[in-house]
Parts: C-alpha cells; sequence; structure tokens
C-alpha cells in the first residue's frame, strides 16, 4: 500500500486533484508570454514595425510564441494582425498589417458553398 505524496512521486496519479491547479492563464509562463505581448503590441503601434536582427534560434522560437500568444488570445489591435516575415537571412520582421489574414474564417464567401467561375 502507498501514500499519496510516494504515487506522485512515482509518476503516478497527483495528490492534488485536477480542480486546485492553478489555471493556464495564471502560470509564470504564460503571465511572462502575455507581458511579452502587450510589450510587442505597445512597440507595433509606436513604432510601426519590430525587427530581430541576427537572433539565435530560442530567440526566434520564443518571439513566434509570443506572437501566437497575442493572435490565440485576441490581443491584437481591432481592425488589425500581426505579421512576421523573414528579415536578413535568420533575422524576423513583425509588423500590423490591416485587417483579418486572408485565410481567416471571415473572409471565406458566404453562401451555398458553390462557387461561380467567369466563362
Amino acid at each position: 500500500m502507498t501514500d499519496d505524496d510516494s504515487a506522485a512521486a512515482g509518476g503516478g496519479e497527483p495528490a492534488a486533484p485536477a480542480s486546485s491547479r492553478t489555471p493556464y492563464s495564471e502560470r509564470p509562463v504564460a503571465r511572462a508570454r502575455r507581458a511579452k505581448a502587450h510589450e510587442l503590441i505597445e512597440r507595433l503601434v509606436a513604432e510601426g514595425r519590430v525587427r530581430i536582427i541576427d537572433p539565435e534560434d530560442e530567440e526566434v522560437a520564443e518571439w513566434r510564441r509570443v506572437v501566437n500568444f497575442a493572435k490565440r488570445h485576441g490581443l491584437e489591435p481591432a481592425g488589425k494582425r500581426i505579421e512576421k516575415v523573414p528579415y536578413g537571412g535568420p533575422g524576423l520582421e513583425l509588423f500590423l498589417a490591416d485587417g483579418p489574414h486572408p485565410n481567416a474564417r471571415s473572409q471565406r464567401p458566404k453562401g451555398s458553398g458553390d462557387l461561380t467561375f467567369p466563362s
């Protein structure tokens, strides 16, 4: 027979029920990413473009995660979207573009789904 602490340490079920876990939005990684996303949005609004020149691979990955966090959580300004494009080889350029992404659902044709092509 094992107690709860030894079961959790051995890779079994955690001792605490799932309902008492910290929500994702309050975890340190999410809070840090939210802060970076807000900072990025403020810079993009003020400067127009943010260029990351000669970054390490992990820095590029972190910027991509920050941009994705901002998009997933609706932090982009109304009527704008964040675009990221390569810049100078390994670099990255971020900017605010007008309107929704061309592949966004709001851009898809409405109606029966039948497309009409000109003859």
